[in-house]
């Protein structure tokens, strides 16, 4: 008899440890900064607390396994991405998995939009305020934050994806995360520094390859101009520079006039040698790829033919040659 209640306090003792144990996990709340988890259906409640864990929403992942085997929560955790943020203890974690509310609205960023375009955009979906997006993407400090250089803004950065976001999500973390996702999609590409171009160079050659190119094909041939150009200390004379100048101005034009090609700004590569100073837009991992590897050309020229693709050449005289052949097929 004596030996059975040894027995059963030790059960009691180890039953009281586990108790407060679980006790302890599951009702000790954390600071929460915004983060976005995805619970994939059929998803065990091992790699759900895995997920948590590793992304610091919960400080025991066997407690988590633990309270949902004991709750039998297994069937009733929904799938879907759940926003996460503020004081949040491992219960309220649990239950809001369990509400299955995924509130995710879905916003495409095109290739090519210059940051306040993209600002625009999200503002006019509802994901955010404008003033405060464009403030973020212009705040150099933020730019440096997110992208680890000492850069003025965020243009270039924004990448042109598709996303979904929480209803009630701040435009911090809506920046952050397109900002974030431009790192992720490029990770794999080598960037590695030539004697002519770094890294934020790469990325200001090749939006303005983005904002060239119509065809994708095109890309390589396109950035082997102007790396080209600027191997031989030439003027890259690239229009989408000074159309970028006219949209800051509110100028949106199909086509440039040669008094525009005469506007005062560092922008103009008609009148300034080498690159901007800033991308003009937000290129598509394609463009960055391109300049990486341009094609091997000596093309030092080309135009729009109008139908989308563009003519290559060597020399000026070849350039005005084809545009005189192209005008006089037209009929001009």
């Amino acid at each position: 008899m004596k030996r059975y209640w040894k027995y059963l306090v030790s059960i009691l003792i180890i039953m009281s440890v586990i108790g407060g144990y679980l006790f302890y996990f599951c009702t000790y709340p954390k600071e929460i900064e915004e983060t976005i988890i995805e619970i994939n259906s059929g998803e065990t409640a091992l790699s759900i607390a895995n997920k948590l864990y590793n992304k610091n929403l919960i400080i025991s992942r066997e407690a988590f396994y633990l309270y949902i085997k004991l709750t039998k929560s297994q069937g009733s955790l929904s799938y879907g991405k759940y926003l996460f943020k503020g004081n949040l203890n491992m219960i309220n974690i649990i239950n809001l998995i369990k509400s299955g509310k995924v509130l995710l609205k879905k916003i495409t960023i095109p290739e090519g939009l210059t940051a306040w375009k993209t600002c625009k955009l999200l503002a006019k979906r509802g994901f955010g305020k404008y003033k405060v997006l464009l403030a973020l993407c212009n705040d150099s400090l933020f730019a440096k934050k997110m992208t680890g250089f000492s850069i003025p803004n965020l243009e270039g950065f924004l990448y042109p994806e598709t996303y979904f976001f929480p209803d009630d999500v701040t435009e911090e973390f809506i920046i952050s995360h397109i900002v974030k996702e431009f790192f992720n999609q490029t990770a794999d590409l080598d960037f590695k520094p030539n004697k002519n171009l770094d890294f934020y160079e790469i990325i200001i050659l090749a939006s303005i390859v983005e904002r060239e190119a119509k065809i994708e094909d095109e890309k390589p041939t396109i950035a082997s101009v102007y790396v080209n150009r600027i191997n031989y200390n030439y003027k890259l004379q690239a229009d989408p520079t000074v159309a970028y100048v006219l949209e800051l101005a509110g100028k949106n034009r199909e086509k440039l006039f040669y008094k525009d090609l005469e506007i005062d700004s560092p922008y103009n590569t008609y009148k300034h040698l080498g690159l901007p100073p800033t991308p003009i837009c937000s290129p598509a991992r394609s463009s960055i790829a391109a300049v990486l590897n341009p094609a091997e050309t000596d093309y030092f020229f080309f135009f729009a033919n109008g139908q989308g693709r563009h003519e290559f050449t060597k020399t000026y005289q070849q350039h005005l040659f084809k545009q005189n052949q192209l005008k006089a097929s037209n009929g001009n």
